[in-house]
C-alpha cells in the first residue's frame, strides 16, 4: 500500500467514525479525491451546496443508490465553507460516508483541483468504478 493510499484510507476511516464532522478540503485533497486510481470499490464523489435545489434532489438519488448497493461508497463535498446547516442536510438524506467542505484554500483553487474545466455548476458528480475508471457527470434533476 502506498503512503498516499494509506492517507486516503485513514482519512476515510476517520471521517466515517465521526459522520457529522466535515473535513476541510484543500486543493491537494481535492485532486486526490478525483483520481480514479484511489478507489478499489464503486465510489461516487458528489459536489453540492446548501442553497442548490437540484443538489438536494441529487442527494436523495445518491441515498437511494446507496441503499440499493451497500458496496457503493458516497463521498460528499459541500462547495462552500462548513456551517451549522450542512450536517443536518446530509443527515436528512441518511448519507453516511466522508464529508468534506471547502477549507481555507480559495474556492477557485479547490474547484480547479477538482476539475480544471469545471465552471462551478452544481450538482457535480464523479463516478468511479473501483477499477481505475472515472466518469464525471452533471446531473440536473428535473422532477
Amino acid at each position: 500500500m502506498t503512503f498516499r493510499t494509506f492517507l486516503l484510507f485513514a482519512s476515510l476511516l476517520a471521517s466515517t467514525a465521526q459522520a457529522a464532522d466535515f473535513i476541510a478540503l484543500d486543493r491537494h485533497t481535492a485532486r486526490r479525491l478525483t483520481e480514479a486510481e484511489s478507489y478499489r470499490q464503486p465510489t461516487i464523489v458528489a459536489l453540492w451546496s446548501s442553497d442548490c435545489s437540484h443538489c438536494k434532489k441529487n442527494l436523495q438519488l445518491l441515498a437511494d443508490l446507496r441503499k440499493a448497493n451497500k458496496r457503493l461508497q458516497v463521498i460528499t463535498i459541500a462547495a462552500e465553507p462548513e456551517s451549522n446547516e450542512l450536517a443536518p442536510l446530509l443527515d436528512r438524506y441518511a448519507i453516511a460516508g466522508p464529508r468534506y467542505a471547502y477549507g481555507s484554500d480559495s474556492p477557485e483553487a479547490i474547484a480547479y483541483a477538482i476539475d480544471p474545466n469545471w465552471a462551478g455548476e452544481l450538482p457535480r458528480t464523479f463516478l468511479f468504478d473501483g477499477k481505475g475508471k472515472k466518469e464525471k457527470i452533471y446531473l440536473k434533476c428535473t422532477t
